[in-house]
Parts: C-alpha cells; structure tokens; sequence
C-alpha cells in the first residue's frame, strides 16, 4: 500500500486577517489625513494587488483610503474580482459602491470606536454594503477571553459517562437491528 504523499504549501500564512491587518496599519502610517488616518490593502489569495491611504488634500478634500486602493489597482491594471479588503477604517459609502463594481464582496475592518463625525456616512456605507450583499466582518486586535478555546487537560474527560446521552440501542435486551428497524418504520411517512 503506497503511503498517501501530504503536500505543504509554503506560502501558508497561519493567521491571515492579522497578517494582512498589519500591513494595513503600516500602509495607514504614511496616511496625512489628522483625524482618520486609515490605510487598506487588496488582496486575492496571498497577494497584495493594491494598497491606498487616507489623504486630506490642501482643498480639504478627503480621499478614502479604499479609494485611494482602488484607484491604485486601476492605474496598474490590477482586475481586482474576488478580492479581499483589509482595511483600519470604516469604508464611505462612496468606496462600497467602487468595491461592488470591481466585484470584491469581502471587506475586513480593524474593530475600534469610529469618529462621531463620519457615524451617518458610516450607517449609509453599511446600509449599501447589506444591499450590494458586501460583507463587512470586523477584526478585534484583542482576544476576547470569552470566547478562547478551552485547553484544559483532557485526561479526565469521559470520567463520568453518567453526564452523556447514549442510544437506547445500547441498552441491554434491545439489538440493534431491531433499532433500526423501528426508527427506519417511524421514519417512513405515507403521503
């Protein structure tokens, strides 16, 4: 018998959305904006197509990071479907309809308190996200220890078999085709 080959990519990255996250906070340290600095990236797979920061132009002006990305990807002729977008600030509007054009369904945003400035844009950007079916998940920087995974000692783990449920199938004196039987008759439903 020929021992089945398992294949390991080395370009596995274990936590992804933290990776690419922080990228995204670094691209947003070059952002002039005083207020909402931001920062995002595109990616497709594990390749980043695109990245953008957040500008205020001497006009006042506010350039969205996301745009500033899209507008990258669209200079260099970066096709950006099914991409994923990593971003440190909540997306206007305005950016949600350029990713649903572009065909990118997925933006991940870093979790923080927003500025009560943008909060109407904010609601209006998430009320055309849930419209144009754009995911928007958020990405906490912090564990939350409510939801760690257990990693208690297992030794112990089925010590007291009374706690679980078992099938009265194993019970003494009913065979478990008899079993069967009766749950496949119970089963069947005559129309």
């Amino acid at each position: 018998m020929k021992a089945k080959k398992t294949f390991y990519d080395p370009t596995f990255i274990p936590n992804k959305d933290r990776y690419f996250m922080s990228i995204a906070k670094q691209v947003a340290t070059g952002s002039n904006h005083p207020i909402a600095n931001g920062g995002c990236i595109i990616i497709r797979g594990n390749e980043i197509l695109a990245d953008g920061r957040s500008l205020l132009a001497e006009c006042k002006v506010e350039i969205d990071c996301l745009t500033y990305a899209i507008g990258t990807a669209s200079k260099r002729g970066t096709p950006l479907a099914g991409a994923t977008v990593y971003t440190t600030r909540y997306p206007f509007s305005a950016s949600v309809f350029q990713l649903y054009l572009m065909g990118i369904k997925k933006i991940v945003v870093l979790a923080h308190e927003w500025e009560p400035y943008y909060k109407d844009e904010f609601r209006r950007a998430a009320r055309l996200a849930r419209e144009l079916l754009i995911s928007i998940e958020p990405l906490f920087e912090d564990d939350d220890e409510r939801f760690a995974t257990n990693n208690q000692d297992r030794e112990e783990e089925f010590k007291d078999k009374d706690l679980y449920t078992f099938s009265p199938a194993e019970a003494d004196g009913i065979s478990t085709e008899r079993y069967d039987e009766q749950i496949n008759d119970s089963n069947d439903i005559t129309l």
